[in-house]
């Protein structure tokens, strides 16, 4: 009877994955909301009978994406469904959100890393080099939209444009990780909404005044601004790694700094809208930025909170 009411459920939910993956194929205003919610019928699933019964219904789940839809379905199917079962188990077994966004970032991360392996291997098609022709392209339209102000004015634009591209390649990877964050962030927060509202038992994210990021943190960070001042060779692989963990770095300080704003505004008792103007605020004043960053850094290493706390 139970494998009966498993087989039963599992067909539904798939149904209702195949009508959100053809909104997401076909119709793409829309389907950037369904693509996040493409992990709800996984995270059901798993959620309500585990991860091993789990593994059957995606590999079903992947196989129609590939016959409703095309290979690249695939690229959209193979991340949601397997982040979608990691969330579910882990909310079954109660786990901190903090780790369920840990895990499911690991999923996507994971999955994001292999399509781009797979584009590269059984594809040819190097995302690299496509970046660079498009960027080289662009440059082209720019300067004969350009050609009537002036070849100083049009230089700089394209000089800024090469430096954008060449930035954006070079930071690729740590925008796989951000891209990963948000991703899972986003489904892990959405699932516990809907299961709260099915009547499951869903543990809370702790208040974000509450996030203290390890001291390690910091020496790593220190370590890599040392690296950062030495002489590399642009584009080598100390290059690449540097910079890319400089960008990861900075942005967990900054998240540390928005985190000591929020216990601050509450110790301080201030109006719950001033921590989320000033946060608002910093994106469009960049020095306000870096202060945070700043207070995030002087957070972790002097512990601020506790001699806030203890006065």
């Amino acid at each position: 009877m139970n494998g009966t009411k498993r087989l039963t459920e599992g067909a539904i939910l798939l149904a209702i994955y195949v009508v959100l993956l053809l909104i997401t194929i076909y119709i793409p205003i829309i389907g950037t909301i369904t693509m996040i919610a493409m992990v709800l019928p996984f995270v059901f699933y798993a959620n309500k009978y585990g991860w091993k019964h789990s593994l059957g219904v995606v590999v079903l789940a992947n196989i129609l994406a590939i016959l409703f839809g095309s290979p690249i379905a695939l690229m959209i199917s193979l991340p949601t469904s397997t982040a979608g079962i990691a969330i579910g188990h882990l909310y079954n077994q109660k786990a901190s959100r903090y780790k369920v966004l840990g895990v499911t970032t690991g999923v996507y991360l994971a999955n994001f890393l292999i399509f781009y392996v797979l584009t590269m291997v059984l594809f040819e098609l190097n995302i690299t080099e496509i970046i660079s022709t498009t960027t080289n392209e662009s440059i082209q339209m720019v300067e004969s939209m350009l050609a009537v102000v002036g070849q100083e004015q049009m230089d700089e634009v394209i000089t800024r444009i090469e430096e954008m591209t060449t930035m954006f390649l070079y930071l690729l990877p740590s925008l796989l990780v951000t891209t990963s964050i948000a991703f899972a962030f986003i489904s892990q927060w959405l699932s516990a909404f809907f299961l709260r509202r099915m009547k499951y038992e869903v543990p809370f994210f702790p208040p974000f005044r509450e996030l203290v990021l390890p001291k390690s943190l910091l020496w790593y960070y220190l370590v890599v601004l040392l690296f950062s001042f030495m002489q590399m060779e642009e584009g080598s692989m100390l290059h690449l790694a540097t910079l890319n963990l400089m960008y990861i770095l900075m942005l967990a300080m900054t998240v540390q700094g928005f985190s000591f704003l929020f216990f601050l505004a509450h110790i301080k008792r201030w109006a719950k809208a001033i921590p989320i103007i000033i946060v608002i605020t910093s994106f469009l004043v960049p020095p306000i930025l870096y202060i945070i960053r700043m207070v995030g850094i002087i957070d972790i290493g002097f512990e601020l909170r506790k001699r806030l706390a203890g006065k």
